[in-house]
Formats: C-alpha cells, sequence, structure tokens
C-alpha cells in the first residue's frame, strides 16, 4: 500500500458421472498463511519494485500457484529503468473475464514488508489453496500484482495500471470488478471501500456481506493508495481491503513479529466468506455497472 468468523468445512471430493471431481472449500488456515509472510517477509526480505527482491517474490508466488494446479502467466513490464512483473494465476477451464481477487507483492524501500503487503499475498495464497478446483475459481482470477508502491519516476500501482491497460475494451465491460487485499494484518476492525472514484457496487456487496457474517467491519471512502485505483479510473467496479495505518507502515520494523496473525486470519476468513458466494448471479449484477 502507498501513502496517502467463518468457521468454513473440510475439502470433500465426490466424483460425478462424468468422473470429474468436485470440492467444496476447506478452512483458512492461518499457520498455512504466515508461512508465506515468513518466506516473503522473512526469507526474501525487501521487494522493491523492479529489483531482485521483487524477482524471488513473484517466483515464489508463481511457484505456490503452479503446485496447487493453476496456470500461471508472469506479465512483465517496464519501470524505474527496469523490469517489474505480475503474476496472473487462473484454474483450467476458468472464464476470461470474472472478478479479479489482487494483491502487491513489492514493499518499500528498507522494508521487509510484512504487513504492507506480505500479508496480502499469503491471503491470496491460501485462498488460492482452499478454493482450488471448486465452482467459484471458474469466476475468479488471481494476481499478484508488481510495482504498486511509488519508484524513482513518481508513480505508483503500476503493475494494475499495466494490467488494465492491457485489457480491450470488450474485456472492461466483461470484468465484473477487482477486489484489492492489502496491509491486513495489524488492525481492528476491517475496513472495506473504494477510493471514490469508480462504481461503488462491489464495496458495497463486499461489506455487506462481511458484515451480516457477523464480521467486525467498516466502510470508508478512501485515497487513490492501492490497486483498486486504476480499475476504479477504467470504470470497473472494484473494492478495498485494508486494517488502517500502523506504527511499523513503511518502516523497517515492518517485520514478521510486529504484524498480527489473529488479524491475518481474520481477513482470510473475510476474503473467504466472499470468494463462497461469488457466482454467475453477482457476475451478471457487477457487468451492469
Amino acid at each position: 500500500m502507498r501513502a496517502a468468523g467463518d468457521a468454513g468445512t473440510e475439502v470433500t471430493t465426490q466424483q460425478e458421472d462424468e468422473g470429474e471431481p468436485t470440492r467444496t472449500m476447506s478452512r483458512f488456515r492461518r499457520w498455512r498463511a504466515m508461512e508465506h509472510v515468513r518466506a516473503l517477509a522473512g526469507r526474501i526480505g525487501v521487494r522493491v519494485r523492479a529489483t531482485e527482491g521483487e524477482r524471488r517474490g513473484a517466483r515464489y508466488i508463481a511457484r505456490r500457484f503452479r503446485e496447487l494446479g493453476y496456470e500461471v502467466a508472469t506479465r512483465r513490464f517496464s519501470v524505474d529503468g527496469a523490469r517489474s512483473r505480475n503474476v496472473v494465476a487462473k484454474w483450467p477451464g476458468a472464464r476470461r473475464f470474472g472478478i479479479v481477487l489482487g494483491a502487491h507483492m513489492d514493499s518499500v524501500s528498507g522494508s521487509p514488508g510484512a504487513n504492507d503487503n506480505a500479508s496480502g499475498v499469503a491471503v491470496l495464497l491460501e485462498i488460492a489453496r482452499l478454493a482450488r478446483a471448486t465452482e467459484q475459481m471458474s469466476y475468479l482470477k488471481l494476481v499478484a500484482f508488481g510495482a504498486e508502491e511509488y519508484g524513482e519516476d513518481g508513480r505508483h500501482h503500476v503493475g494494475s495500471q499495466v494490467f488494465v491497460d492491457r485489457i480491450s475494451s470488450i474485456g472492461r465491460r466483461r470484468l465484473g470488478g477487482m477486489v484489492s487485499v492489502d496491509m491486513i494484518a495489524d488492525g481492528r476492525p476491517l475496513i472495506i471501500g473504494t477510493s471514490g472514484i469508480g462504481p461503488d457496487v462491489l464495496a458495497r456487496i463486499l461489506y455487506r456481506r462481511l458484515s451480516r457474517a457477523g464480521f467486525n467491519v467498516k466502510y470508508r471512502t478512501m485515497c487513490d493508495c492501492s490497486d483498486n485505483g486504476p480499475f476504479e479510473r477504467a470504470g470497473i467496479p472494484a473494492a478495498f481491503m485494508w486494517s488502517g495505518y500502523e506504527p511499523n507502515y513503511h518502516d523497517p520494523s515492518d517485520t514478521v513479529p510486529n504484524m498480527s496473525p489473529e488479524d491475518l486470519e481474520r481477513t482470510g476468513k473475510a476474503v473467504r466468506r466472499f470468494v463462497k458466494g461469488v457466482d454467475q448471479d453477482l457476475l451478471e449484477r457487477l457487468r451492469r455497472y
């Protein structure tokens, strides 16, 4: 991010007449998500855009997606005289234009970025595990964005802007929306909102569904400070999930011990609840805006 319970069910598998497995979503596992945070913010560490740290983060994320059975594309782009990338994953057979669930993988200079934003990427990867092979994944695309933070050229959320720029005009009309999971593991309540630029229908739906499910959430119109911004500017419904500013923001102290595993799990369960409700009706509703 740049400046400005659901208990679930275990996986079950049934064989349908054609022999294809169907799955229900498993539980969000805090320890699995924390493994990803430790890998990104601990073993890899600082992940400034278009540097070796960000490249190592992208390779880790792509590998985890592939191990789970996803089709993965690493889409490179130029920034600050070097190369950054977005890691895009979809389940085999998923529709081309559904809903994007995204989180940025880069951090600012000097910061390991545990909360900002290894936490969001960890949620993304754990959702990929628990939702793989489910009907919901036919409507979702998972994206780890590069170059969200400000860089040498004064631009921010470059990766998500490139992603949007590469969508055709027809694709923009067909894409249902985007949810940015950014800096979500150190603060309560969980904040849901938009940048106040584009349609707020997805953010409102996300807020209402989580509130009705018993999550402690607040709705807020915020700055243009995460990867939802480029989608909103293109007229695509988008939402931002955030846990608020905290003392370690954009600081070398943004380390694994200084983030909240409890809040990471809280957000993961909230995203799981939203994903469970993704279907054709939601997609068609969003496409009307």
